[in-house]
């Protein structure tokens, strides 16, 4: 359903006319949403992905982590907002957190999320999402509190898709650090276990898909941060870019297609997954 709104403060408006639309039922499962990450600096880039991803209308998007460089300073949020402000007045944003955010108060104050706002998970039409913490704060080892929620939510899942969106990759093709590893041997067992279908990352400045045991991992991080160069290939390395961009995963019942964009509009990759 297409609802229209303006925000007001005291009978005041402080905002002009805009719309949102609800989530379709499980069995009317047609939509389409965007997923991309750090955005921290170089904020005329910034803009520029985002003007792309307002003119696609998205139902929703995924942010995978680094929203600002300085997660404290309310400037940086004041900016970032201020470059987000038509995107996010017609598609509600679900943030994960990134190592920029420094775990600080002010996210907190800003975004409402499901569950604690750290680790969470909502249902969108056939599709289960489920955003993680995995930014270098938080623990997520094996008998840790977001491990064991992590599992269960997995475990539970009845919708055809499932989805997890995180800030450190566990497969890049970039200068990966010790935390890359640990994601790898710690998360991804349960990601093949519970048939994860796509895995949305960041913190790698630039865009990968590597399909790995019947998982596709996408790094999405180029939202705006200096780009980082590939310093060697991943074995399952299906794509690679080097570009500012973003993502759109539109799922049609038990199709999902996904097209990697560019800053400038270029098709970077294309992909499809069907589901069982």
């Amino acid at each position: 359903t297409l609802y229209h709104y303006r925000v007001e403060s005291g009978g005041a408006p402080l905002s002009g006319d805009a719309t949102f639309r609800t989530a379709p039922e499980p069995d009317e499962a047609q939509f389409t949403f965007v997923a991309f990450g750090d955005t921290r600096t170089q904020h005329r880039v910034h803009r520029a992905v985002v003007e792309r991803i307002v003119g696609l209308a998205p139902d929703f998007v995924l942010h995978t982590g680094d929203l600002v460089a300085e997660g404290g300073s309310a400037d940086e949020w004041e900016t970032f907002f201020e470059i987000e402000r038509e995107l996010m007045a017609q598609a509600p944003m679900f943030p994960a957190l990134g190592n920029h955010e420094r775990n600080s108060r002010e996210y907190f104050d800003l975004f409402y999320l499901p569950g604690n706002e750290r680790w969470y998970a909502f249902d969108y039409g056939n599709a289960r999402f489920v955003c993680l913490q995995v930014d270098g704060t938080a623990r997520f080892a094996p008998r840790s509190e977001q491990y064991a929620w992590l599992e269960e939510t997995l475990a539970a899942n009845t919708q055809r898709w499932l989805f997890v969106a995180f800030h450190v990759p566990p497969y890049t093709s970039a200068a990966g650090g010790q935390l890359e590893g640990v994601v790898r041997e710690t998360l991804t067992p349960l990601f093949e276990r519970y048939g994860v279908d796509v895995v949305l990352n960041g913190h790698q400045h630039n865009y990968e898909r590597n399909e790995v045991n019947g998982v596709t991992y996408v790094v999405t991080a180029g939202g705006g941060a200096p780009l980082y160069a590939a310093v060697g290939r991943e074995p399952t390395q299906a794509a690679f870019a080097l570009a500012h961009h973003f993502v759109v995963l539109r799922i049609d019942g038990s199709r999902l297609h996904g097209t990697a964009i560019s800053g400038t509009g270029e098709v970077l990759d294309e992909f499809e997954r069907s589901a069982e």
